[in-house]
């Protein structure tokens, strides 16, 4: 959300800073007024140099509109009425500028100071100075170009501020959609499902391992009577192929009496673990139901009474 913000208001800061190179601001430029030794020409060419750095950044009414402006705003006005700030508020209104601009020269001796005051249609003013000792006519030009930078800079920076800060006041729509509960019978069911399965294998296992034994304990019972006959059959005869039938059988019938062995222990494995699963599935029963049932606490002034009520 941070990065978003950061991209959004340097997005803003970079359009902001081509509308404001595009589209510039309207301004006068009242007549300059000069305290202290300064000639005429001198006064012209500073002046001159005025006009054309506040012409480059804002949009400047002319000196012969400013004068007509001025001349109404006495006619429109009584004179107790026309103090300064009454009389700016009028003339900006007259020739409809957002800024009026207001410029001065100080010398004594070798010392200049310059002051340039931007005032705005509330009447708030904004005021840069300069201060040049010894200078020439030069070095007061540069002194007026960069006090009109500084004031558009501080102009265009407040722009900037204003358009951040109403972005930042608007309220953050965003939407959350809530995580759906998930249905008690939906855990049951699954819960259900996951116990089938475990009664099933529990059940084939200990099914499977008694067919096993008992098939492997017929094959036991088969060769066991049938040894009995061959041993009567090898006390009348002596033959040695009925003696090694005999000892073949036994050596086979050893192999399915471990078999038989082995299939019970695991059918007897089996049977436990399903009586397992019976058991735990009827505790959760009881206590699903116990959790479920109704407990009623009734205190009367000369009686105390519990109303219990559980479903098995």
């Amino acid at each position: 959300m941070k990065k978003r913000n950061i991209i959004l208001i340097f997005g803003i800061m970079f359009i902001s800073g081509v509308c404001w190179a595009q589209e510039k601001m309207p301004a006068a430029l009242a007549p300059m007024g000069a305290l202290g030794e300064f000639s005429e020409m001198e006064k012209q060419i500073i002046f001159n140099s005025l006009q054309e750095s506040l012409s480059t950044y804002y949009l400047l009414a002319s000196q012969k509109s400013f004068e007509a402006a001025q001349e109404k705003a006495f006619e429109e006005l009584d004179y107790e009425e026309c103090t300064e700030d009454q009389c700016f508020a009028l003339i900006q209104q007259i020739l409809q500028v957002d800024n009026l601009f207001l410029f001065s020269m100080t010398r004594e001796g070798t010392f200049n100071q310059l002051s340039l005051t931007r005032v705005d249609l509330d009447s708030q003013r904004l005021v840069r100075t300069a201060i040049c000792e010894d200078c020439g006519i030069g070095d007061l030009n540069s002194k007026v170009d960069g006090l009109v930078q500084e004031i558009y800079e501080e102009d265009r920076d407040s722009f900037e501020e204003s358009l951040v800060t109403s972005n930042e006041e608007e309220p953050e729509t965003t939407i959350t959609s809530e995580p759906e509960p998930i249905a008690e019978s939906v855990v049951s069911s699954n819960k259900s499902e996951t116990s089938k399965v475990w009664h099933y294998t529990a059940g084939g296992i200990t099914v499977i391992s008694a067919l096993l034994s008992y098939q492997a304990a017929s094959s036991y019972n088969s060769l066991s009577d049938k040894n009995k006959q061959l041993a009567d059959s090898y006390a009348s005869t002596g033959s040695s192929a009925t003696k090694s039938e005999y000892e073949s059988n036994q050596s086979t019938m050893k192999g399915y009496k471990s078999q038989v062995q082995t299939y019970d222990a695991i059918s007897l494995v089996g049977l436990g673990w399903w009586a397992y699963l019976f058991f735990t599935d009827s505790s959760n029963s009881v206590t699903n139901k116990l959790h479920d049932s109704d407990i009623q606490l009734i205190v009367n002034q000369n009686q105390f009474t519990v109303d219990l009520k559980w479903e098995f």
